[in-house]
């Protein structure tokens, strides 16, 4: 076993831990608005300003969290496609 196969399966397990926490984030976050209304007005920001410090919290670490899932699934797949080449 080749280190790129180790570092695949430990980023594998960051991902799945990953994903687990965005959906987690996701559902412990208030719901303001319902249905199609939500898709209208950007009433609220993501990074703060109205909301308790609780909502704003949830909604940062969710973006953070996000930006980690993107960066680790491109730094897998770069890995996987080098393991193809050779």
């Amino acid at each position: 076993m080749g280190i790129e196969t180790i570092i695949t399966i430990v980023l594998g397990i960051i991902y799945l831990l990953i994903c687990a926490a965005i959906v987690v984030l996701t559902l412990l976050q208030d719901s303001k608005e319902s249905g199609v209304s939500a898709l209208g007005g950007a009433e609220t920001s993501i990074f703060g300003g109205k909301g308790s410090t609780k909502e704003s919290f949830l909604a940062r670490m969710t973006v953070v969290f996000g930006i980690v899932f993107g960066v680790v699934a491109i730094a897998m797949t770069a890995i996987i496609v080098n393991l193809i080449k050779g």
